[in-house]
C-alpha cells in the first residue's frame, strides 16, 4: 500500500511530540507557604489571694467636750528657792541676836528714776558679820535693787511675788556697837508702787571658812568658823586673842556647821581660857543627840588657853553636822573664851 508523503511527515513529528513529553517531568504548581497556626499561651495559674479581712465599722467618737475652766489656786505655791541659787533657810533657826527692821522703821521716797528706802534705826549691840535678808512683795516681773550699809553695797534682782518672800543679799560687818543707818535702792515702779518691804533681818553668821576634815581624820573647829546666836558673845579677830569672847550671858551660845567624810568616833577637846575668880560655870557641848558637860575651871586668864577633854562621840556616817557649845549656868561675871574645839579620831 502505498503511503502519501504528507502523512509520512505528519506521523513523525507525534512520534517526536510524544518523546520529548516522555522526558520532561511535569513541575508542579508553586503553592504558598504554610503559614504555622498561632498555639496559644498556657494560662499561668494565679496565685491564691488571702481575703482581705473586712475592715471593722467605725467606733462613732463622741464630740470634744468643752474644756472646762481652768482652775488656779488663790494662794501661789512657795517653791523655796527651786530652780534658783537662793539658799535654803534653815527650819530651826535660832533666833538669839537676829536684829529685826520693820516696815514702819523704814521710810520710802521716790526719786525721779529710782525709790529709795531708807532706816535709821539700825543698833548693833555687838561687833561682827550679819547676814542680810529682805522679805517683801512685788507685783513687777523683775526688780533690780541694791543694799547698802556703811559703804558695804549688796546688788539682788527680787523675782515677783504675791506673798512674803524673804531673800539673802550678802554679808555685811558690823565695826562696832553703835547706831548705823542703811538705804536699799530700787528701780522706780511709777506712780503705784509695787515693791512693798514686809522685814530687813541682820542674822549672826560666820566669819572664817567653813570648817574641813583632814587628811588624818581630825576636824579643828576655830573660833572665826563659829556662827555666834548671842547679843553679847562675839569672835574677837585680834592676833592675840583669836577666840569667842565677851560670855556674859548664859544665853549666847556658838555653832559649828561642818562635813564629815571620814565617820568613826572622836575625842572631843575645848580648847578654852577662864580668868581667875570666873570658874564654877556649867557647859554642854552637843553634837546630834549626844551632849557633853564640863564645869569651867580657872585657866589663870581668859586668853591662857587650857585642852578640856569633855568626852567622846561617834559619829555613824558621812554628811554635815553641827556641833553647839551651849553654857548651862554662870558663876560668875563671864562663863568662858573659847579658842577652838578638836574632835580626833579614837583609834
Amino acid at each position: 500500500m502505498t503511503r502519501h508523503p504528507l502523512s509520512h511527515a505528519a506521523g513523525a513529528l507525534a512520534l517526536l511530540f510524544a518523546f520529548n513529553s516522555c522526558g520532561r517531568q511535569e513541575q508542579p504548581a508553586a503553592t504558598p507557604p504554610v503559614q504555622p497556626e498561632p498555639v496559644a499561651a498556657k494560662p499561668v495559674a494565679a496565685k491564691p489571694v488571702a481575703a482581705k479581712p473586712a475592715a471593722p465599722a467605725p467606733v462613732p467618737v463622741p464630740p470634744p467636750a468643752k474644756p472646762a475652766d481652768p482652775v488656779f489656786s488663790s494662794t501661789p505655791v512657795d517653791l523655796n528657792g527651786f530652780g534658783s541659787d537662793e539658799p535654803v533657810l534653815r527650819v530651826d533657826e535660832p533666833t538669839r541676836g537676829v536684829i529685826v527692821i520693820e516696815p514702819k522703821d523704814i521710810k520710802h521716797s521716790s526719786q525721779q528714776h529710782w525709790d529709795q528706802y531708807d532706816c535709821t534705826s539700825f543698833t548693833a549691840k555687838r561687833w561682827g558679820r550679819y547676814e542680810v535678808r529682805v522679805t517683801y512683795t512685788l507685783r513687777n516681773a523683775t526688780l533690780g535693787t541694791q543694799f547698802r550699809f556703811a559703804q558695804q553695797p549688796l546688788k539682788k534682782t527680787l523675782m515677783a511675788t504675791s506673798q512674803p518672800k524673804c531673800v539673802v543679799y550678802g554679808t555685811v560687818y558690823v565695826d562696832k556697837p553703835m547706831m548705823y543707818p542703811f538705804s536699799l535702792y530700787a528701780a522706780a515702779t511709777g506712780n503705784e508702787p509695787g515693791f512693798e518691804i514686809q522685814e530687813v533681818a541682820f542674822v549672826p553668821a560666820p566669819e572664817g571658812p567653813a570648817p574641813v576634815q583632814a587628811a588624818d581624820g581630825s576636824i579643828v573647829l576655830e573660833a572665826g568658823s563659829a556662827t555666834t546666836w548671842s547679843e553679847n558673845m562675839r569672835y574677837e579677830p585680834k592676833s592675840e586673842k583669836n577666840c569667842l569672847g565677851f560670855w556674859t550671858s548664859e544665853d549666847d551660845f556658838a555653832e559649828w556647821d561642818f562635813e564629815v567624810t571620814k565617820p568613826g568616833r572622836f575625842k572631843v577637846t575645848v580648847v578654852h581660857g577662864c580668868g581667875t575668880g570666873n570658874e564654877g560655870s556649867e557647859v554642854a557641848v552637843k553634837l546630834g543627840e549626844k551632849e557633853l558637860k564640863f564645869n569651867v575651871k580657872d585657866t589663870g586668864g581668859f586668853q591662857k588657853w587650857s585642852e578640856e577633854q569633855v568626852g567622846e562621840v561617834e559619829i555613824k556616817k558621812p554628811g554635815k553636822m553641827r556641833l553647839v557649845i551651849d553654857p548651862v549656868s554662870k558663876a560668875k561675871s563671864a562663863v568662858l573664851d573659847v579658842n577652838k574645839v578638836v574632835l580626833t579620831p579614837v583609834s
